[in-house]
């Protein structure tokens, strides 16, 4: 086994054209939460986290009505047409960052039966974002950072349904296909030695070109109809009768023509989003189930891998604890501005709930006002939709290899995963756009706290203990990051400060060097080996079930020519 080593294909290369160090993630996510906590909308700050998929089912709606002149969406006012900028910014922006690193992931291939998991979870963790009142960008980068009830209990079932897909996956050793991100040079040189990390080098055969060129078609359909309406606009609110007129429409303040300020602060942010994504492959289930997952890696090359049954790369990235490190660095910093604003300024952030009563007892004793009371569906708590839509959002985040705000850089980057996502997330969100008044009404019930502001509900007569616990809580967080960096430069074996500079592939190589140095570089290999085979075994079953289509469709075409001749042969010697 000596004979393994990796060559870094990033040595000697500029900062562009390499991944970047976890921790700048975090650093650029809680930049991203500062600006939109600060300035959206821009003159008149509504003081919020980043919230992303109302407004992409909201430019799903555009695209209906501006070619057929109806939605399945849109069936009420609050899901009227518009564009989401954010979004169209971390697109982009990854698309960009992927292009100057000369990393675009077209040649990164996966089983039918991954692309089958990820239409899955697209469609699972669009319902769930729905029924939850945000997806986990809402709930985990934001809802974290505000002390959010609501969110650590949507969260915390994320984290059941999150372990749930883990095991389904598991269970058709399609876990081999995880990792933060995928580099050709490393991936290249793991599929020489036949080692899981190459399982996403493709061997010729185009298996996905039909469908990357519909999702491509797909998203080119949506940017036309997008940029048409960023000047034209869209009359379908006024034509329901939502708005009084086109300056009152969602649209109108979001078109280029009319709202530019505003909608440069939203690319921005989301542009912030995307250069994260493209240079980490940061996800917020990552971040979250990291220590878990470190803990199992923890175990041994053997133990780590026969229960978690995923390559080298990822189990490398879990032992770092930086995807956690970088989640734990973003929650401080968007808590740090929101426990700002609320110390100094009494600014209550925009997405807190209370009922009436516990709010008008709250202003009377700390002079505070909350924006959001009594019934205010997708901002209180409900037992139902948080269990059922946290649940549905870890499901969905690991059938589909990364949560939604994952998968917009990905889809940047142009994984066939992340493309994949569009169109079932439009599908997932039919289920509750298509019956409102069931969930409304399952959303509208059963509050399980009187407000979703922590320190609020442990204190609610006393601002200053209230600041205190907010401020404790920040302090945990950073406490929590120290703890990452330290623990994961001790699994990588380097120091610290060394890690901190490390991006991604630098500690597969560095904890390779380990490995060999503490002579189990043979049981390394023999593991990665077993994974890879394991999944060329299921590749090659499902060729011969037809479900993996061979190169241009020529092998089963002479199948078929074959079985025919062989056939008419048989039937002229009966």
């Amino acid at each position: 086994m000596s004979d393994i080593s990796f060559k870094n294909g990033f040595a000697g290369k500029g900062w562009l054209k390499r991944q970047w160090p976890w921790w700048v993630a975090g650093l650029l996510t809680g930049t991203a939460e500062w600006i939109n906590y600060l300035f959206v909308p821009f003159g008149h700050p509504h003081h919020k986290f980043i919230g992303v998929t109302t407004g992409m089912s909201r430019m799903f709606a555009n695209v209906e009505t501006t070619l057929f002149g109806h939605s399945l969406i849109a069936t009420r006012a609050d899901y009227q047409p518009a564009i989401q900028y954010i979004i169209i910014g971390a697109l982009t922006m990854a698309l960009v960052m992927g292009w100057l690193e000369g990393g675009l992931k077209t040649w990164a291939k996966y089983p039918k039966a991954m692309l089958i998991s990820t239409a899955f979870g697209a469609f699972f963790f669009a319902w769930g974002t729905r029924v939850a009142g945000g997806c986990t960008l809402h709930h985990m980068m934001g809802g974290f950072g505000a002390m959010n009830l609501k969110s650590w209990v949507v969260i915390t079932f994320s984290a059941i349904g999150a372990t749930t897909g883990f095991f389904i996956l598991r269970s058709f050793n399609l876990t081999q296909y995880f990792k933060s991100q995928e580099t050709r040079w490393f991936a290249s040189q793991a599929k020489e030695y036949k080692w899981a990390d190459g399982l996403s080098v493709g061997d010729g055969e185009s298996s996905d070109g039909w469908l990357r060129i519909f999702l491509y078609a797909f998203m080119l359909v949506v940017a036309i109809v997008v940029l048409y309406s960023a000047f034209a606009g869209n009359t379908y609110a006024l034509k329901m009768g939502w708005a009084k007129s086109f300056d009152k429409t969602m649209i109108a303040h979001a078109m280029l023509t009319r709202n530019l300020g505003n909608i440069i602060i939203l690319l921005i942010i989301g542009a912030l989003l995307g250069i994260a994504l493209a240079k980490t492959g940061i996800g917020t289930e990552c971040g979250l189930m990291c220590p878990e997952m470190g803990s199992m890696a923890e175990r041994g090359e053997r133990k780590g891998a026969s229960f978690l049954r995923m390559p080298y790369s990822i189990r490398t990235v879990f032992l770092s604890y930086q995807p956690f490190a970088a989640l734990s660095l973003h929650i401080f910093l968007t808590g740090l501005v929101m426990f700002l604003g609320f110390t100094f300024f009494g600014a209550m952030e925009g997405h807190e709930w209370a009922t009436k009563v516990f709010a008008e007892n709250y202003a009377v004793a700390t002079g505070i006002h909350f924006h959001h009371t009594g019934m205010a569906i997708r901002e209180m708590t409900t037992w139902p939709m948080d269990i059922f839509g946290g649940f549905l959002l870890g499901l969905g985040t690991f059938l589909m290899i990364g949560c939604e705000f994952r998968n917009y850089g990905r889809g940047g980057l142009l994984y066939i995963t992340g493309l994949l996502i569009w169109p079932f997330f439009y599908v997932g969100y039919l289920p509750y756009t298509l019956a409102r008044n069931f969930w409304d009404g399952l959303m509208g019930h059963y509050p399980y706290t009187a407000t979703t502001f922590f320190p609020a509900l442990v204190a609610p007569g006393s601002k200053t203990i209230q600041v205190l616990i907010y401020a404790a809580y920040l302090l945990f967080w950073v406490l929590a990051f120290v703890w990452a960096v330290r623990r994961g430069a001790r699994n990588i074996g380097v120091q610290p400060s060394q890690l901190l500079r490390m991006n991604s592939e630098d500690m597969y190589l560095a904890r390779f060097e380990k490995i060999k140095r503490d002579g189990k570089l043979g049981e390394l290999t023999e593991v990665e080996r077993e994974l890879y085979e394991t999944a060329q075994k299921d590749k090659v079953t499902e060729k011969r079930r037809g479900l993996v289509p061979e190169r241009g469709g020529q092998l089963g075409e002479l199948m078929e020519i074959e079985q025919g001749l062989y056939q008419t042969a048989h039937k002229a010697s009966g």
